[in-house]
């Protein structure tokens, strides 16, 4: 008698399809508020503390961006 052998392989990784929620990546909604945010305090006479305070609140949320386009802009506002 021949034992029928199991398939074991798992399937191809479908990360790239993934929310990126999920894949612990900012989501749209909120890099929109964001982004608003951030075009809010570049404008000339914006408040300097509150301007702070966004560029501090990039750079924890720039690893977290998936788009490689809006990273690279993302990072040089910080240059």
């Amino acid at each position: 008698m021949v034992e029928e052998r199991k398939d074991l392989n798992s399937p191809a990784c479908a990360a790239d399809q993934a929310d990126d929620i999920y894949m612990g990546f900012a989501g749209k909604a909120e890099l929109t508020v964001f982004l608003a945010e951030l075009a809010a305090v570049q404008q000339p006479g914006a408040d300097k503390t509150q301007r702070a305070k966004v560029m501090a609140r990039l750079r924890e949320l720039l690893p977290r961006v998936r788009d490689d386009t809006l990273y690279a802009e993302l990072s040089a506002v910080l240059s």
